[in-house]
């Protein structure tokens, strides 16, 4: 059976998501309130064959909300990643947003911006947000670490 799971912020795990419970942190955006639960949350769906979709937020005062998407089909070890783009001239300028979350700064999106991609996912979560541009993990410049 087909079922979601969202860990949001300080709340317990949500396995029967209201959408409108999550709403207010990004259409009424506060700072205060992220950082009361570290900033970030994880929305999971897994489909009726196996197949598991995660839109992840992760919450930066000074630059906004930046959203990444992985998607795997069912039985398949690895997926395909991408982040939201804001900026693509800061694509590959990847910050510590906090707690080594590491994050590129052109993905942070406004906040109302981001709430469409939430909204996507509740409504079509085996498919990226139409109503946002992306770009595949694999072309940003991540940091080689020596």
């Amino acid at each position: 059976m087909s079922s979601f799971e969202c860990y949001f912020l300080d709340c317990e795990v949500d396995t029967a998501p209201d959408l409108r419970s999550y709403a207010d942190f990004f259409l009424n955006y506060q700072p205060s309130l992220w950082r009361r639960g570290g900033g970030d949350g994880v929305f999971t769906y897994t489909s009726d064959s196996g197949d598991t979709a995660d839109l992840t937020v992760l919450e930066s005062e000074p630059f906004g909300i930046s959203v990444r998407y992985n998607i795997r089909s069912g039985g398949v070890r690895q997926g395909h990643e991408y982040y939201s783009v804001a900026n693509l001239e800061t694509i590959n300028q990847v910050e510590d947003v906090g707690d080594d979350q590491f994050a590129p700064v052109g993905s942070f999106l406004k906040p109302e911006t981001a709430w469409q991609a939430v909204e996507d996912f509740f409504a079509n979560p085996l498919e990226k947000s139409e109503r946002i541009e992306w770009i595949n993990s694999d072309e940003v410049a991540w940091p080689t670490s020596s």
